[in-house]
């Protein structure tokens, strides 16, 4: 793939921005950033985070999307079962849980036209109503 590299990042950039509009008016969404000082994402996830959520709501959102057939999933794990194992607490990380528990991370491939990110958001944003009761 890397002979098709800049096309394929050209589309998923456009994939991630035209997350980051339909997202940007909402409270409760938090935008995943994609340039820092000299820095600037690949653009291969979008992990959207949901403000004050649990991870019980964030796995019925996960659920009310697969409804849809959209497939979503949590990217950032930050506590894998051999730490676990090993003594570690994920209470002692408050602000790795933080990030963990309210994150869903939509699909971003450079294939999906207008006509599909359309209807993901629109799924994404119902999903939220649902479980959070409210806009």
């Amino acid at each position: 793939q890397i002979r098709v590299y800049l096309p394929l990042l050209r589309e998923r950039i456009r994939v991630f921005n035209t997350y980051s509009k339909a997202f940007a008016d909402y409270d409760w969404a938090i935008i995943p950033p994609s340039v820092d000082g000299e820095k600037e994402s690949s653009y291969h996830i979008y992990a959207l985070r949901i403000k004050n959520f649990t991870e019980e709501q964030r796995d019925r959102m996960i659920d009310e999307i697969a409804k849809a057939e959209v497939a979503v999933n949590v990217h950032f794990i930050p506590m894998l079962s051999f730490f676990k194992s090993l003594g570690y607490d994920i209470k002692n990380y408050p602000q790795a849980y933080e990030n963990f528990k309210g994150e869903i991370s939509l699909p971003i491939y450079p294939q999906l036209d207008e006509e599909q990110l359309n209807f993901i958001i629109n799924v994404v944003k119902a999903a939220y109503i649902t479980v959070a009761g409210t806009e």
